[in-house]
């Protein structure tokens, strides 16, 4: 994937997540992303048609809108799946 189509997808991304963040910044939103993806690109294609590059690009819109939501922790809805804090102490000694 090269990185034109990958800025693309960022700010495609971060367009979905800023408009509807419960939506795309909560607990199911991996799939719900994926699936908008499908929806606004591949609307016509039927599933044994998708290629393998396809769910490479899936996959990354998912990576992105991860890092999105931990630049913009305000789009971050999640409530199940929301990650622990990286800078949190591991224990005292």
């Amino acid at each position: 994937m090269d990185k034109y189509l990958k800025k693309q997808l960022y700010v495609w991304t971060y367009d979905k997540i800023k408009a509807n963040p419960k939506k795309f910044g909560g607990d199911f939103s991996n799939s719900a992303i994926m699936y908008e993806y499908l929806l606004e690109f591949y609307q016509n294609e039927t599933v044994v048609q998708l290629q393998q590059e396809l769910m490479s690009v899936l996959t990354t819109v998912s990576r992105i809108k991860n890092k999105i939501l931990e630049k913009n922790p305000q789009f971050d809805c999640r409530m199940k799946h929301k990650p622990k804090n990286k800078n949190a102490v591991q224990g005292s000694d």
